[in-house]
């Protein structure tokens, strides 16, 4: 089984593009984990810093603090629901975000509105210590890369190979 890790940043217009579009129908026609080991790793081209004062990592995002405040929601949502549970919710935020106005909040509560357990859970890791360490996990594992969407098969990008998986999801 293939190993598939998408790095994407959460208000970035190409990773919603994609998402939206392409892995969308992807996980529409097939819906079977079985086919591929996929991981997407919300970080993308943010920096971070280790703040000795707090104790906690600082992250400065691409497109704002907003996004690394989607990025961390998503990191969360990964960490409460497992990777494969939380695709359908990440796909929900990447799709209702912009009609949200951005706020992810209320996007998040939109997407888990008949999940409230989930939804508390998240929330909870969204504020506390370990949603940021599990933040600094993203950037652990975001290796060197040209832009996002970033994809690597089975620990390799491949431009053709990324190209194909966009272009024909």
């Amino acid at each position: 089984m293939p190993k598939i890790q998408v790095y994407i940043e959460s208000l970035c217009p190409d990773c919603v593009n994609f998402i939206t579009k392409s892995f969308k129908d992807l996980y529409e026609k097939v819906q079977n984990p079985k086919l591929a080991d996929i991981e997407f790793i919300p970080f993308g081209n943010a920096k971070e810093v280790y703040n000795t004062t707090t104790k906690k990592y600082d992250f400065d995002c691409q497109h704002g603090e907003n996004e690394c405040y989607g990025n961390l929601i998503e990191t969360c949502a990964i960490q409460v629901m497992g990777k494969i549970k939380s695709y359908e919710t990440i796909l929900c935020i990447e799709s209702n975000i912009a009609r949200l106005d951005k706020n992810f909040d209320k996007t998040l509560e939109y997407c888990l509105s008949n999940d409230k357990t989930t939804l508390e859970e998240i929330k909870t890791c969204i504020g506390s210590d370990m949603g940021n360490y599990y933040e600094h996990q993203m950037a652990q594992k975001t290796g060197e890369h040209k832009c996002v969407p970033w994809i690597v098969v089975n620990g390799v990008h491949d431009e053709n190979v990324e190209n194909q998986i966009i272009a024909k999801i």
